[in-house]
């Protein structure tokens, strides 16, 4: 039997109602998805605007955030440290420079003062080397920030400083073991004659206390007190050399005629001790004492015809006899620059000369000996 369509377009018969039945249990159960989906959506919108949800949502970004925050903070305070110690780096170098130039100040006051006493020993006849001034260091390195260069700026200006002083050291060291050495020459020369150096030592004392500054200016303290103390008895024992009775008493250019000792008398032609020394020396020649006295006597003295005398340091007398003119008077200062007479030929005497003799308790003692320690000694007068 066939199927027949009515008006309204169903189906009718047996197939027709198995294909509606089966259409809508197929939407019946896409509605009940839906419906399931709608109130999934339905119960997770409301899950989330929840007010419990909505709080533990902000108690998770606010953890979040303090995490970051704290790193945040973590972070400045690490930069803070290192710009601390970088500045801190940069004060440290500051300070350092300005130290080692009060240590220049210092340093290039001691080389002005090594020159000048360098200056003073040269014009005494001590020549030392004197240390060359150093460049200084410019105030301007003061304040730089501090670069990978800096540790080596300043090492390379503590040697330089170290290289000063040590130069420095050096310099007042050598000039006192010059000045020393020529002390001790002139000690020994004039110890040869009987003249014995005195030395004035400066009145000293006090508690005796430790050192207060460091080992480097104390080393240089000590080489410039040494270099003072030894320079000061060179000058005394100078002073001791203008003083005794050791420059001759005409230029060299008048050669000796007689020595001292045993001589053929010119007038007997027998042996005869000579208690003098004789210079050939024309009449007129300028005389002068050997060294600074005082005039004992000055007048005519028997054989010894126009005579002089002079009396020195340690009782040493010096004679100067057959004068032509005699120039000083008893009791008048003289030095070895003083003219006391003109050579002549008169008392006991065969043509023009000059007698000299050096006489300690009117015993003769050799001229000769005299006049060479003053020889020896030129360089140092």
């Amino acid at each position: 039997m066939s199927a027949t369509r009515t008006f309204s377009g169903r189906v009718n018969g047996p197939s027709g109602q198995v294909r509606a039945k089966s259409d809508f249990d197929r939407w019946w159960v896409y509605a009940l998805i839906g419906i399931l989906f709608s109130g999934n959506i339905a119960f997770a919108i409301t899950l989330y605007l929840s007010p419990e949800f909505a709080a533990t949502r902000d108690a998770q970004s606010a953890q979040t955030i303090s995490a970051y925050e704290t790193r945040i903070a973590t972070l400045r305070a690490e930069l803070d440290r290192l710009h601390s110690r970088q500045y801190a780096k940069a004060g440290d170098i500051n300070l350092q420079l300005q130290d080692l130039l009060a240590q220049q100040e210092q340093i290039l006051e001691q080389h002005d003062f090594v020159r000048s006493i360098a200056k003073k020993a040269k014009a005494a006849g001590i020549a030392v080397p004197v240390p060359a001034a150093a460049e200084p260091i410019k105030s301007s390195a003061l304040g730089y920030a501090p670069s990978n260069s800096s540790s080596t700026d300043i090492h390379a200006i503590i040697e330089d400083l170290q290289m000063m002083k040590e130069d420095t050291i050096s310099a007042l060291t050598a000039l006192g073991n010059e000045a020393e050495k020529s002390t001790s020459k002139i000690v020994s020369e004039l110890s040869r004659v009987g003249l014995n150096p005195r030395f004035e030592d400066d009145a000293v004392g006090g508690p005796l206390l430790p050192p207060t500054m460091g080992e480097n200016l104390s080393d240089q303290m000590q080489a410039a007190n040494f270099a003072l103390d030894a320079l000061s008895r060179f000058e005394q024992a100078r002073e001791q050399i203008h003083s005794a009775p050791i420059f001759r008493p005409l230029p060299n250019s008048y050669g000796y005629s007689s020595r001292y000792g045993n001589r053929r008398d010119p007038f007997t032609g027998r042996s005869a001790f000579h208690s003098g020394l004789d210079f050939r020396a024309p009449t007129g020649a300028k005389v002068s004492a050997l060294g600074v006295g005082k005039v004992t006597f000055a007048g005519r003295k028997g054989g010894y015809g126009n005579a002089v005398e002079v009396t020195h340091v340690n009782g040493l007398v010096s004679r100067y006899a057959h004068l032509s003119k005699i120039k000083v008077k008893k009791g008048q200062r003289v030095t070895r620059a003083t003219i006391i007479g003109l050579v002549g030929s008169t008392g006991r005497s065969t043509g023009p000369h000059l007698h000299l003799e050096v006489r300690k308790n009117d015993r003769p003692i050799d001229p000769s000996n005299f006049i060479n320690v003053g020889n020896k000694l030129k360089g140092l007068i």
